[in-house]
């Protein structure tokens, strides 16, 4: 199993989803269905993050962000 598939399976049980979905979802770039399962406390978390224009440039434009987006298009 690559890191990105270890990845995929932990992020995806957290949300309550399945990897296939989770990948799905980050491709597309609709994560509704993927938070769909999430806790209405996480979600509000979540949704707070990703209204936050700054940080969600700094948080796409950051190296990992980068390796993980790469790795993603080779799956």
């Amino acid at each position: 199993m690559s890191n990105i598939d270890s990845l995929l399976e932990a992020v995806s049980k957290k949300l309550g989803t399945t990897p296939e979905q989770l990948k799905e979802a980050l491709n597309s770039g609709n994560l509704s269905k993927a938070i769909g399962n999430m806790s209405e406390k996480d979600a509000k978390k979540l949704n707070a993050v990703l209204n936050d224009t700054e940080l969600v440039k700094r948080v796409v434009n950051s190296k990992q962000a980068q390796e993980i987006r790469k790795s993603l298009g080779k799956l």
